[in-house]
């Protein structure tokens, strides 16, 4: 049987069981046995990723103690440095050699260990539906995500994950073991194409980041995950008044085509907002298009 005939018969199966197309859209973007494969791969990559990951962890101002230093002195285990005597002091904190060598008193004082929060926000909004290579931005975005997982439940650190999609989703705080599995889980909902546009996607965004003000606590380290399409001088607004709260870490997946341009006869690009379709084989339309694509690369840097 010739290919075109296998192709046609394929082609027609298809056809009469749409349910195949519908389980594979709806299927997770990640299996549970992708979920846990990944901490495989997690824990093979270079020891230095890791450690400059956990050395950009800012002083922590959480209330609660654990194992990140934080700008606050007191009872801690690692020494911070020996100020003047101060009535009130406790007697057994003073510096003695240091008094015997100046002859005046000081009191020691340490570094006091707090433990701050993370919190995961990855994009699924419809732009993050795309993909031209290996996998969707969505996928990329949860596989990154899923390293920040692994690595709050390697060190304990509490961690929230949210999912930006139709509405915003999230975990309740969650620590230690079991963590990364039910963030994974959140994540890898399923993401099929979007059928309508309702909305800019800024405005989707934006909400998102006005609800975080609210539930987010000082200290935390906020990780978004996201392609940032439609972000304005709003969304800059929001992240500089969630910088007060906490340390942000801003993440942009992109897919290749969105910077160049394939050099594919007879493209069509279909719009999301509307059902206008762009021919790209005219070059004049196509250098317009690339001349869009780079200002509106300018743009969202800008606002980042």
């Amino acid at each position: 049987m010739s290919w075109m005939n296998r192709l046609k018969q394929l082609s027609h199966r298809i056809t009469r069981t749409p349910y195949l197309k519908q389980a594979h859209v709806n299927a997770p973007i990640l299996s549970e046995h992708d979920i846990h494969s990944l901490i495989e791969v997690f824990s093979q990559l270079p020891t230095q990723i890791t450690q400059a990951i956990m050395a950009n962890c800012p002083l922590s101002h959480a209330t609660r103690q654990g194992e990140q230093h934080s700008p606050f002195t007191g009872s801690g285990f690692e020494y911070e440095e020996s100020r003047p005597y101060q009535v009130g002091d406790e007697i057994r904190r003073i510096n003695w050699p240091l008094m015997a060598k100046t002859g005046h008193p000081y009191t020691k004082y340490f570094q006091e260990d707090r433990q701050a929060n993370w919190f995961v926000l990855v994009d699924h909004r419809c732009t993050m539906r795309f993909g031209t290579q290996k996998r969707l931005k969505a996928t990329q975005a949860t596989r990154i995500a899923g390293y920040f997982a692994w690595l709050a439940q390697q060190s304990a650190t509490p961690i929230v994950g949210a999912r930006l999609s139709e509405q915003l989703e999230q975990t309740p705080t969650l620590e230690g073991r079991g963590s990364y599995e039910r963030i994974m889980t959140l994540f890898s909902q399923p993401c099929p194409p979007c059928s309508t546009w309702n909305g800019s996607p800024s405005d989707a965004l934006n909400t998102a980041l006005l609800t975080l003000h609210t539930q987010i606590k000082a200290g935390t380290r906020l990780i978004l995950i996201s392609d940032f399409q439609g972000i304005n001088q709003h969304t800059t607004e929001q992240l500089v008044a969630l910088q007060q709260r906490a340390m942000i870490t801003a993440i942009c997946i992109q897919d290749s085509v969105e910077h160049t341009l394939p050099d594919i006869q007879h493209l069509q690009l279909h719009g999301m907002h509307s059902p206008k379709t762009l021919n790209l084989n005219n070059p004049e339309k196509r250098h317009a298009y690339q001349t869009w694509m780079q200002q509106h690369q300018y743009t969202r840097q800008t606002h980042l």
